[in-house]
């Protein structure tokens, strides 16, 4: 078959992604041997020096899974070949409004997709029959748990998935950027119970970095989301069911309120935007390009057959195959429990 140079050009693009994706998991496998070897050498230690250590070390083994597929694919692309990674540290003027409507439009998806999930296989059980629950006994696990859970995932993540993934794909289309970077960010995280969830916030991030040109808006994004989790676990374990309950309902319903009033006001500033351009001209003003502007213009049906290349398919079966493996090992917990 043969191939236009635009068409070329984005297939090698998407090879190059795959095989880092692919990278990734390679990665991934030889962490997760480290990080078991570490949980047992630190139960070996003091609790106190044997939780600081191991959080520590945890930190830089999860955040060497994105950053060093970020280092492969800066190596096997010519610098004037990839795209820059927004990293200026700047905040643009309606970031704070991304920031809360994102993080409420990520938690009405993540309640979603928690009700359709408990549709088909109770996680929830079997998964605290598996682990025991999360314990933040006291303070300092709290604040380790912090770095683990919100700081490492909320950069290293971002800086793989939306700052080369989606990065790369940019020149072909704000939908296929978006689209393409939020499906694999779905697929890493290798779990059909997160999988709509993880994917819906991908697509949020998504957009996100391709409306403010900024990397942290993001990262601040994402850091708030897991940071929510981690004080919803910290209230439920340590005040009583009534209070506790009515505590997080309370944050929820304010996380919520203030989402919805950002979202509002985003678009109310975006009409009143366009509706400036269009009465005062565009006579030496920046014109923000359409959504569906590409530098590099394919039919949608190209650019979705060409995205799955060897590489992408390969990565792609054996996230999936990850992903059932963990549903199987939890189906067999659930009928032979421990």
């Amino acid at each position: 078959m043969t191939y236009t140079p635009e068409e070329k050009q984005y297939k090698k693009t998407v090879n190059r992604l795959g095989f880092t994706m692919l990278i990734f998991l390679g990665v991934f496998m030889i962490v997760s041997g480290a990080i078991a070897v570490l949980m047992i050498l630190t139960d070996l230690m003091p609790q106190v020096v044997g939780d600081v250590v191991y959080n520590i070390c945890y930190c830089f083994l999860y955040m060497a899974i994105f950053v060093v597929p970020v280092f492969f694919f800066r190596l096997i692309v010519p610098k004037g070949e990839r795209a820059p990674i927004y990293t200026a540290c700047r905040m643009p003027r309606d970031a704070a409004l991304y920031i809360f409507a994102a993080i409420a439009l990520t938690g009405a998806a993540a309640y979603l997709n928690a009700v359709l999930t408990d549709l088909f296989f109770d996680y929830g059980s079997v998964t605290e029959e598996i682990v025991g629950g999360a314990s933040l006994t006291s303070n300092y696990q709290l604040v380790l748990m912090v770095f683990t859970t919100a700081v490492a995932p909320a950069f290293a993540e971002e800086l793989l998935f939306r700052g080369v993934v989606l990065g790369n794909l940019l020149p072909y289309g704000r939908t296929t950027a978006v689209l393409g970077s939020a499906f694999l960010f779905g697929l890493m995280h290798q779990n059909t119970e997160q999988f709509l969830y993880t994917m819906v916030a991908g697509l949020i991030l998504g957009y996100m970095y391709v409306q403010t040109r900024s990397i942290w808006p993001c990262v601040l994004t994402h850091f708030c989301n897991n940071f929510l989790s981690i004080i919803y676990t910290a209230i439920s374990e340590r005040m009583p069911n009534a209070r506790g309950t009515a505590l997080i309902y309370v944050v929820e319903v304010t996380v919520l309120a203030l989402g919805l009033v950002s979202a509002i006001l985003l678009i109310r500033r975006g009409r009143n935007r366009k509706r400036e351009l269009c009465l005062a001209g565009c006579f030496e003003r920046d014109v923000e390009p359409d959504p569906e502007y590409a530098e590099i213009a394919l039919p949608w049906q190209r650019r979705l057959r060409l995205f799955f290349t060897p590489p992408m398919i390969v990565f792609v079966i054996l996230a999936v195959v990850e992903a059932l493996a963990m549903v199987g090992m939890l189906s067999l917990m659930e009928m032979f429990p421990i």
